[in-house]
Formats: C-alpha cells, structure tokens, sequence
C-alpha cells in the first residue's frame, strides 16, 4: 500500500488511523503501550488495576475494528485490521537509559501477538481467559482448536459484539 500512496500520503494515512486510534484508547481509558510498525499496542489495567480491563479492550477491539472501516471507505483504500486479545498477569515497567520506554511482558502480551497473527482481517480473536471474561456481555464465536506459535493448541473465540 505504501508503495503505491507514496510517502506523503502513506504518513498521512497511518497518522489519521493512529490518532483515531489513541482517541478510542483514550476514551475506554486503557494503555496505549506502543507502535511497531503497522501494530498498535495497548494494555488494561496498567499502571492502575482495574476489574474490567477485559470488557474494556473487548469495546476498545470493537470500536478500532469499526474506526479502520470508516477511514478506509473515506479514503477508498482496503485497511483491514487483525486483533488479537490475551487476558491474565503481566509485567510493566520504565526501561531504558535514553528515550525511556513504557512496556509490558509476559505470556499474555506473546499470547495476544500469535492471536493477532493468526486472526482474519477485520477480525478479533480472543483467548479462553478472555472468554471467561466476555462471555456473558458479548457475542462470542467459537473458532475451535487452534495451534498457537510457542503455546500450542489452544481454544479460540472471535470476538462479534456487544450482547
């Protein structure tokens, strides 16, 4: 796609998306974590604890799906965006000696990256601890036995909606 927009245009593009991005973080008040690349990295539930960090990234999944949807009928351009929602401990922290940096690891933050990976465009996949999390607030669509990079075969679920 960067190739046939140009540069200009590519930047402008990306900044659009990204910046309708951080509003939607920023309205579902979760942690945008970084940028890398084409991926947008967010956390719930840091730095402060919170009991519905994963309805929170279930509405903020939704609502990103939809906001890549409406920019890319605006611009006439097919952006099609892949999620993916791991759910359980993790670590955060500052590291860094120079441009300090923000981040989280742990198994959920590899978990939600495989997901993303594996997921379909325009689609959210989501793991069994998310699942528990979501089940009775949102419509869930089983996609089976999946065998997960590092993980190995595990259950699936795509995200649909709000109940």
């Amino acid at each position: 796609m960067a190739r046939g927009l140009g540069p200009e245009k590519t930047v402008a593009l990306l900044n659009r998306l990204v910046s309708a991005f951080d509003e939607i973080a920023e309205r579902h008040g979760v942690e945008k974590i970084k940028t890398i690349g084409d991926a947008y990295m967010v956390a719930s539930g840091v730095p402060i604890p919170r009991a519905d960090h994963a309805q929170s990234l279930a509405a903020l999944a939704l609502d990103l799906v939809a906001a890549s949807r409406t920019l890319s009928a605006a611009e006439n351009i097919n952006i099609n965006i892949r999620v993916g929602m791991a759910a359980g401990p993790m670590m955060a922290g500052v590291i860094g000696k120079n441009k300090f940096s923000y981040d989280v690891w742990g198994d959920p933050v590899n978990l939600a990256s495989r997901l993303e990976q594996s997921s379909e465009p325009g689609r959210i996949t989501i793991c069994p601890g998310c699942f528990a999390a979501l089940k009775d607030a949102f419509v869930l669509e089983s996609r089976g036995l999946m065998d997960i990079k590092g993980v190995g075969r595990q259950e699936a679920w795509f995200l649909i909606g709000r109940k």
